[in-house]
């Protein structure tokens, strides 16, 4: 799916709502700190969220049940928003702009086209600008906050191998899990409370309960109305709560208590699949990328292509060529050259074309969501994966994942001390 289907299913509330405010009289269904949230607001949202579950085939949720889980999405996406607003991270109207570009590029349109497609689909386009605008802003307070947080040590990486190279094996794990909050400082009636819940929900799986749908019903994890489900991790990216649990799960078990500074935990192994593959093929390619814009129509830019690819067949030099007229100024000033890529390092469309050349052949023009490209493979290798390369790739994975950790603590310490009351008896 593409990030924009899923922004798309994630920003619902973007759909224009004068329909349904005509027919429902709104009212407010918590006030949050200093935002509010409209009963019109929690409508939409879990439209959404029912959407969300016909197209995932997924059993929906009893309906007070769906809308106690969207609200506290939304009451956790207010105060990061007010949290971000705080902190000055203003995303501004260029930023904002670049990002829609992106956006429609990503989709193999123009933002013309995209924001057509948009209309219609009946998408009110302002609000859905905003609705970006938000989103960016949460990603730009989480970057702030991690990246002042968390560190990774070189002894950190080295531990984690030595420890789970025999532990764990090459594979890759497919988690869900069910989150029993707590606040801080809990006191001892909470912590006994929780830790009983936990003992029920276990009991519940014993008996042949689907885990889904329990952590729809009772999990306090942002991703309760996904069935808890975690995604497929690798094994520095399991949170390390997790870690030692899950290495000696086979698929379908489950663990649990699991304390940790949000609460207690149960985690499942929904899946495992090996990653045998040793050797990496590489390829080496270079490129010249032309993109249509309100000057540009989008035939003209692949004409400007073929006229190159005639200039380079007769004996012009690619890299001079791709120096003076590519738009991706970082690999143009080389040449063209982008380097040595793996497999799903870059854009579908690339690797598509790249995988068919013969070093030393040069496609056709073609698009991608970046834009018109013109593609010539210069080499393509197999290598060993290295014990630096396994290293490296280790941090960057044990860094992501801590990463996750700590915001998610500090997001559930945000929600813990916000003012958040709840006026509507419906809410």
């Amino acid at each position: 799916m593409t990030r924009f289907a899923l922004i798309l299913l994630a920003l619902i509330f973007v759909i224009s709502n004068a329909r349904a405010a005509q027919q429902t009289i709104d009212s407010i269904v918590a006030i949050v700190d200093e935002d509010v949230i409209t009963q019109v607001e929690l409508n939409a949202r879990t439209e959404l969220f029912r959407i969300n579950f016909a197209q995932s085939g997924q059993a929906l949720p009893e309906p007070k049940t769906l809308s106690r889980q969207v609200l506290e999405v939304m009451i956790n996406d207010s105060i990061l928003l007010q949290q971000a607003k705080y902190r000055g991270l203003r995303i501004t109207d260029g930023q904002l702009n670049q990002t829609m570009q992106k956006l429609a590029r990503e989709n193999s349109m123009n933002l013309s086209e995209f924001r057509q497609n948009l209309i219609q689909r009946g998408i009110d386009y302002p609000r859905y600008r905003e609705a970006i605008r938000k989103d960016m802003a949460i990603g730009n307070l989480r970057r702030q906050y991690t990246a002042r947080s968390v560190e990774i040590t070189d002894a950190e990486v080295r531990d984690f191998i030595n420890r789970t190279d025999a532990e764990a094996g090459d594979y890759e794990y497919r988690l869900a899990h069910i989150l029993i909050a707590l606040p801080d400082a809990a006191s001892s009636e909470q912590v006994n409370g929780a830790i009983e819940t936990t003992k029920q929900l276990l009991e519940q799986l014993d008996q042949g309960a689907q885990f889904g749908q329990l952590a729809n019903e009772y999990s306090a994890g942002s991703n309760a109305l996904q069935g808890g489900d975690l995604g497929w991790r690798k094994k520095a990216e399991i949170p390390s709560l997790f870690s030692s649990a899950v290495f000696k799960m086979d698929p379908g078990e489950y663990a649990g208590p699991l304390r940790s500074a949000s609460g207690f935990h149960i985690v499942s192994l929904v899946e495992r699949r090996s990653l045998e593959q040793v050797l990496t093929q590489q390829t080496r390619s270079r490129h010249i990328l032309i993109r249509s814009n309100e000057l540009i129509s989008d035939d003209e830019a692949k004409n400007r292509l073929e006229t190159l690819r005639e200039r380079i067949l007769a004996g012009e030099d690619f890299a001079q060529l791709a120096r003076l007229f590519s738009v991706d100024y970082n690999s143009g000033s080389q040449g063209g050259d982008i380097g040595w890529t793996e497999a799903g390092t870059t854009a579908p469309e690339y690797e598509s074309v790249a995988r068919l050349l013969e070093p030393g052949q040069l496609s056709e023009p073609f698009r991608s969501r970046f834009g018109w490209h013109l593609l010539e493979v210069t080499g393509r290798r197999t290598i060993d994966e290295t014990e630096e390369s396994k290293f490296n790739k280790i941090h960057s994975q044990l860094l992501q994942q801590k990463r996750i950790e700590a915001f998610n603590i500090w997001k559930r310490r945000l929600r813990d001390e916000a003012y958040v009351i709840f006026p509507s008896p419906n809410a």
